[in-house]
């Protein structure tokens, strides 16, 4: 008998950058397509411009004001106690998760309320750059996973909500302190699982001194063909 699919739902915070927003959720489109998973995704955008996009690639959504982002992402985050499932992935809305983390992460799903990783490639959106960061230090927001029974001990509220900035490290935090789960960091792949890409309205910009040079073509590999076009056309429009 085939085992029942996990739940999760995708959590992210939107905020222009609509062509990359659009590859993002193409990105989810493509995640849908796991075997292993039933996926759905939630997001709390700032901009009533964002509404067609949701709702083109079926991302249901909550507007709210941008600032103070702490805000903005546990107005977001408290929307999911009205929805079923299993764990919550967070993700930016710049961000890209290949097939091959999810499959990476299925015994962490049995095992633990609250992991993710320290591995992502980055690409400048404006001409293709890609690096390689694998962090000993940092806890990377993206493509974290926590456990809806662990939203229900933090009431669904894991961020300070003044902050605007090193957001992921005070949930990490905050979790633990009020209900002692650590983070658990899932080792790195062959390949980075999360790909996030830059432009110039991220809080964290490219950094040509981070990391190692990354093929981009090994990018491509685990991306659908949608993606791969929407990403090089943002090349071809910034050129």
């Amino acid at each position: 008998m085939q085992a029942s699919k996990i739940k999760l739902k995708l959590f992210l915070a939107v905020w222009k950058r609509p062509e990359i927003t659009e590859l993002c959720f193409l990105g989810i489109q493509r995640l849908k397509t796991h075997p292993s998973f039933d996926i759905s995704a939630f997001a709390v955008i700032s901009e009533v411009e964002m509404i067609p996009l949701c709702e083109k690639y079926d991302i249901d959504w909550i507007i709210t004001e941008n600032l103070p982002l702490g805000r903005k992402k546990n107005f977001g985050l408290r929307q999911l106690a009205h929805y079923d499932f299993d764990f919550m992935m967070e993700i930016g809305s710049d961000d890209l998760v290949t097939n091959n983390l999810l499959t990476q992460y299925l015994p962490y799903f049995e095992k633990y309320d609250f992991f993710g990783i320290s591995d992502a490639a980055y690409i400048e959106s404006e001409n293709g750059e890609c690096r390689r960061l694998i962090s000993d230090k940092s806890t990377y927001g993206a493509g974290r996973v926590i456990s809806k029974a662990l939203l229900e001990r933090m009431e669904y509220q894991i961020w300070a909500s003044g902050l605007n900035r090193g957001l992921d490290n005070n949930s990490v935090l905050n979790i633990k302190q009020k209900t002692d789960v650590d983070y658990v960091k899932v080792s790195p792949m062959d390949e980075p699982g999360i790909i996030d890409v830059k432009s110039e309205e991220n809080i964290w910009k490219f950094n040509y001194f981070l990391g190692v040079p990354y093929d981009i073509n090994k990018i491509y590999a685990n991306l659908s063909s949608q993606e791969i076009e929407l990403l090089m056309s943002l090349q071809n429009v910034r050129a």
